[in-house]
């Protein structure tokens, strides 16, 4: 609200720089105008309890008195846990912009009950004591801010730390969240390569067991016509045997070896007269070695040799 209010140029109606003027000067109108719209600023920027405990404070000053009375005393309870708090806050899994927020608001309001006073001698002291403080408070945010850092950070943390003089908090945040970019950045590389690298051993993969599943495949064709050949084989009679010649494709019933040559085949036609021949040969030969035995017989009986 204070920002607000010098922002418009009407921190003097709080301050009690511009009091109020009298009625019969000029300035009265302007200034219980001003006036007015400042109250209704202050009222709508507190709560409603607190706005019905100043709604019959006419001027402006007198409700932000009252207010800075009441309210901007320092609280020793407050500050004692804030205190606490810092000193227990730590990132856990907070990024580093989150957890630097966070601590930053707490600063703060401990700043706001413990403000460091400034000088207000007539004759500025040159002794360096108030910036001497200063400089302490903020080595001991940027060693809180450090502390509170997980493992990851703790070369970041031990190299800071070093430095002589001790960098500020703000220059102190900017070097440890620049190491956390560059890990966010060598994280994500790791994750691309490793996704690469999945994706190019399932392609091999995939490609392995479609060649073995075709090899496969061809080989099931093979053995089917293989085993489909055979059926055909078997069907045109390869598993009958004659039982007179033991030749295969046909029985005893149609062997010709054993009936005979049909008329006008062609294919055994000279081997069937040869082998007529032959019988007939050997039938005659037979014939006469009978009538040469038989005579043989008759010559001796008539001799009277046993």
């Amino acid at each position: 609200m204070h920002i607000s209010l010098i922002s418009k140029n009407k921190e003097k109606f709080i301050d009690e720089t511009l009091t109020k003027p009298p009625v019969s000067d000029p300035l009265y109108a302007p200034w219980t105008r001003y006036n007015t719209m400042v109250l209704a600023w202050i009222q709508r920027s507190i709560s409603e309890p607190i706005a019905k405990s100043v709604l019959w404070i006419d001027n402006a000053s007198g409700v932000w008195k009252n207010l800075q009375i009441r309210f901007s005393q320092g609280d020793i309870f407050r500050i004692s846990d804030i205190q606490e708090d810092l000193y227990r806050f730590k990132q856990g899994t907070l990024d580093v912009s989150n957890y630097f927020t966070q601590l930053k608001v707490m600063w703060d309001e401990l700043e706001n009950y413990q403000s460091i006073p400034s000088c207000t001698c007539v004759i500025p002291c040159s002794c360096g004591a108030i910036a001497s403080i200063k400089h302490y408070r903020e080595q001991d945010y940027v060693i809180l801010f450090l502390k509170g850092l997980t493992e990851k950070f703790a070369h970041s943390k031990s190299q800071i730390m070093m430095m002589s003089p001790l960098p500020s908090i703000d220059k102190a945040f900017s070097l440890v969240i620049q190491q956390e970019r560059e890990m966010d950045n060598s994280a994500s590389n790791a994750i691309s390569s490793t996704s690469a690298t999945e994706e190019v051993s399932a392609l091999h993969t995939q490609t392995r067991e479609a060649n073995y599943t075709a090899k496969q495949g061809g080989l099931n064709n093979y053995r089917g016509k293989s085993q489909a050949a055979q059926g055909s084989n078997a069907s045109r009679g390869t598993n009958r045997v004659c039982v007179h010649c033991g030749r295969t494709n046909h029985n005893v019933e149609t062997c010709f070896l054993k009936h005979g040559y049909p008329p006008g085949y062609n294919g055994y036609k000279g081997k069937s007269k040869t082998q007529g021949g032959t019988q007939s040969s050997s039938s005659t030969a037979n014939a006469s070695h009978s009538t040469e035995s038989s005579s043989q017989s008759s010559a001796t009986s008539s001799f009277g040799f046993t």
